[in-house]
């Protein structure tokens, strides 16, 4: 049965008007999903150009940077925009006609060696966290505050001097054998002085690394390429010294302990020294630790009664022989300070072979007898390591990080792993102050109604 209708013109009106506002709808729906499109490309584009970070940094030295000179050496801008863009291309090309992409460029990025080092400084931080947690650094930093504290007090002894002793000893109550040119302490101690160090003090089996570097093409003593645009601040403070230390000690290798291969072995000393050479290096940080070692034993000295009895009684000896009796207290204070620089040559024989020496001597800690110093030569070659209590080798070097400047920590460092990540196939000329752990990019794209968008997104591995 047919019925007859008809359509008012203010219905076709109204269905006109709906379908316009459905038409826009639509249109709006189809630009906000390549507004959304468009994000999403920009922010995958940055993921996977970050997702191309340095495997043998994160794995040997749990640093996260993407090497922006791809193993070329300075950074490859090109290389990253392309791609950023190959990257972009293939989600703007899923799902539904959307926006396309019309430029990109970089107007931000990060490198590890920025803002002196901060930014290397806070990724070590980190690994240092994850790894050993907050609570293991805080006990390092009392014990050397501690130590620090103790080695101060001794060096301001030793500088001090002497102190005059009550009562000046009877030459002939110490029972000290006749003064001879070959049993002089003075002169013995003068020709150990002048010895290398590294022969009196190193096992008799020690073999010493002779590797030999050029320093000048080194991060911290190159020019270095910077960052641009204003990427996160990276904020680091006087605590993050001691988490960097902590990582130097954890990530490189020493004379006792040696890490990864590199242009030298001894890195730990080179961070110390700032030598171009092993040899060089370890003796420089050998001196050192000889100096904290004859301050300890010099202020012990000054406060014994026994030994200072015993070196007035051959201070006044040796003042009788060379007829100048009124210089004996200037020659006792050199017999100490002789006395205690031969103790300080057998504690530091006794570190390099891998044993302890306290820190504050007692009269039952000390090895070396004022009658014995022309003996010194036998006594270091018989030296024997014992397992006293006492810091170790590796608990010197902490100490003389802990007076080493946040400047030289990192960029030494990053020296000793640079060079370290060099030695890797093709990684040759792999440059530290080419990677990069932040980028900011900025794309523009075209809607299809032909607007123009412009996405500008960051992306770094401390976010």
């Amino acid at each position: 049965m047919r019925q007859k209708g008809s359509m008012t013109i203010a219905m076709c009106m109204m269905l006109s008007v709906m379908l316009g506002i459905l038409a826009a709808a639509i249109q709006l729906c189809r630009e906000q999903y390549a507004r959304v499109q468009a994000v999403n490309a920009a922010d995958t584009g940055l993921y996977s150009v970050f997702s191309e970070y340095e495997r043998d940094l994160l794995e040997e030295y749990d640093l996260f940077f993407l090497d922006s000179g791809y193993g070329r050496g300075s950074i490859d801008a090109f290389h990253v925009v392309q791609q950023m863009e190959n990257s972009m291309a293939l989600t703007l090309e899923s799902g539904i006609k959307g926006s396309t992409q019309e430029s990109c460029s970089i107007t931000g990025y990060s490198l590890a060696s920025d803002n002196d080092g901060e930014v290397f400084c806070a990724q070590a931080a980190a690994a240092v966290r994850e790894h050993l947690g907050t609570e293991a650094v805080k006990r390092l930093k009392e014990y050397l505050s501690d130590t620090g504290k103790v080695i101060e007090q001794q060096q301001e002894q030793k500088d001090a001097g002497a102190p005059p002793m009550p009562e000046e000893p009877e030459a002939e109550g110490a029972g000290m054998p006749e003064i001879t040119p070959e049993n002089n302490p003075l002169e013995i101690i003068k020709r150990i002085r002048a010895m290398g160090i590294l022969g009196l003090v190193l096992p008799n089996d020690a073999v010493i690394s002779e590797k030999e570097t050029d320093v000048s093409t080194f991060t911290s003593n190159r020019n270095l390429q910077k960052g641009m645009g204003d990427m996160k601040e990276q904020k680091t403070g006087a605590a993050d010294k001691l988490f960097l230390q902590t990582y130097v000690m954890n990530k490189l290798g020493t004379y006792r302990v040696p890490g990864n291969p590199g242009a030298l072995d001894y890195q730990v000393e080179y961070i110390l020294g700032g030598r171009g050479s092993d040899r060089e290096n370890l003796k420089k940080t050998i001196n050192r630790i000889l100096l904290l070692r004859e301050a300890a034993n010099a202020a012990y000295l000054y406060t014994d009664p026994e030994k200072r009895a015993q070196s007035g009684a051959l201070a006044a000896s040796l003042c009788t022989a060379l007829l100048i009796p009124e210089g004996a207290f200037v020659v006792e204070k050199l017999l100490l300070l002789g006395w205690a620089y031969g103790e300080s040559l057998l504690d530091v024989r006794q570190l390099m072979a891998g044993g302890k020496v306290p820190l504050v001597k007692t009269g039952a800690d000390w090895k070396l007898e004022l009658s014995h110093i022309g003996q010194i030569f036998t006594l270091l070659q018989n030296g024997q390591t014992e397992n006293t209590s006492g810091l170790d080798y590796n608990d010197y070097l902490q100490i003389l990080l802990f007076t080493t400047s946040r400047h030289s920590l990192a960029f030494r460092c990053m020296d000793m792993i640079e060079q370290n990540i060099r030695l890797k196939p093709g990684k040759e000329n792999f440059r530290i102050d080419s990677c990069m752990e932040g980028l900011e990019m900025e794309t523009s794209f075209l809607s299809p109604s032909g607007k123009r968008w412009t996405a500008v997104r960051s992306y770094g591995y401390d976010m």
